[in-house]
């Protein structure tokens, strides 16, 4: 643990001894900075629904492409149902 705090007290001098640098923003920044605000035109309100709903768009097809990628392995089936569950189905549907 001295070793440690040796090392800390070393460093800590050497940071004291650094000469301090001006930390000042360049000539004509903030006018810069305050021009690009002001010149950006603030978007329209159909700019960001539209942005919406491609994302929603993109959401569904991805969703799609997942649900249609678990299926594949099911489509050379000929039995989809058992024949215990369409009966029961045809069961209940005829009682109604």
């Amino acid at each position: 643990m001295t070793s440690f705090d040796a090392k800390w007290q070393q460093c800590a001098a050497r940071a004291r001894q650094v000469a301090p640098r001006d930390e000042s923003a360049p000539f004509g920044f903030a006018t810069r900075v305050a021009a690009r605000a002001f010149a950006s035109q603030p978007q329209s309100l159909e700019s960001v629904w539209q942005r919406l709903a491609l994302r929603l768009l993109a959401g569904a097809l991805g969703a799609l492409v997942l649900a249609a990628a678990m299926e594949v392995p099911h489509l050379r089936d000929t039995h989809p149902l058992e024949p215990g569950v369409a009966d029961t189905v045809a069961q209940l549907v005829w009682r109604l």
